[in-house]
């Protein structure tokens, strides 16, 4: 069966980048075969690698071998099956670490998801998606499966808008480009949505969410842009939508900006809060 995730890797090989003469094809699709692995699949098969990704049989078993012997994939004993090896833990776990600004918001966002009862997330952009680098749950209702390191895309979250809202209009607009090659009959159905929530943001300094990543969660996000362009993060907070009705979003949205402030100056200056 193939999955909604599947069928956007697959359409992602039609994406603009391939016009891109300095892009690595090859290098592309073996970062693509390890974004497969999750929490949710730690094990598998080439077969299953390959209706995610879209990639032909041959193409993966070439990749997933090499990456093998590099140690990137480990075959699981007496199974026709992968998983990942130490060198990428490694590398998640570098990446991780180097972004101390996560342990610094921790407290903070764990005092707002307490408060009112949701979840606050602090997201950077990876791809398509953003990744979290911090997350804390102030209720175990709210989307619990999502962790530290989980992936939301871009075009449908709180916390992607927010990043969306900051960058210049022409990157935007590129990006915008890439969710129609992806998705375009779902892109349309969000895109008015998006645009409203954008006009407000220019007001509120906030950007709401209303039902975009899931039915029945509302989320606000705030951007937490570096001064020199360096780093943009975005936090974020959501809950269910018979919580997070107008008067919580304003006053979560208006919290949120405050800590990014703090976390701007935290970014800006390498300085405790």
């Amino acid at each position: 069966m193939k999955s909604t995730k599947a069928s956007a890797r697959a359409k992602k090989q039609a994406s603009p980048r391939q016009n891109d003469r300095q892009f690595v094809t090859a290098l592309g699709r073996g970062l693509d075969i390890l974004q497969c692995f999750t929490t949710a699949n730690p094990e598998l098969g080439t077969s299953q690698i390959a209706r995610m990704t879209g990639l032909p049989q041959p193409t993966v078993w070439r990749l997933c071998h090499t990456m093998t012997e590099l140690g990137f994939l480990v075959p699981v004993a007496d199974q026709d099956r992968l998983h990942l090896g130490l060198p990428v833990l490694t590398l998640g776990y570098a990446v991780l670490a180097s972004q101390r600004i996560g342990e610094i918001a921790k407290p903070y966002m764990e005092a707002i998801a307490k408060r009112y009862q949701g979840a606050v997330s602090l997201g950077v952009r990876d791809g398509l998606n953003m990744i979290y680098l911090q997350r804390c749950q102030g209720s175990s209702i709210i989307l619990a499966d999502l962790s530290i390191g989980s992936r939301v895309p871009l075009a449908y979250s709180a916390t992607g808008w927010a990043y969306l809202a900051t960058v210049p209009e022409n990157e935007r607009k590129q990006l915008i480009g890439e969710f129609r090659v992806v998705d375009r009959q779902k892109w349309a159905a969000i895109e008015p949505s998006f645009e409203a929530a954008l006009k407000k943001y220019k007001k509120t300094g906030y950007i709401v969410s209303l039902g975009s990543l899931h039915p029945q969660v509302n989320a606000v996000a705030v951007p937490v842009p570096a001064r020199d362009g360096s780093m943009l993060l975005t936090v974020s907070s959501g809950g269910i939508n018979s919580v997070f009705m107008d008067k919580v979003l304003h006053e979560v949205g208006s919290e949120l900006n405050a800590l990014a402030e703090k976390l701007g100056r935290a970014i800006n200056r390498d300085t405790k809060l």
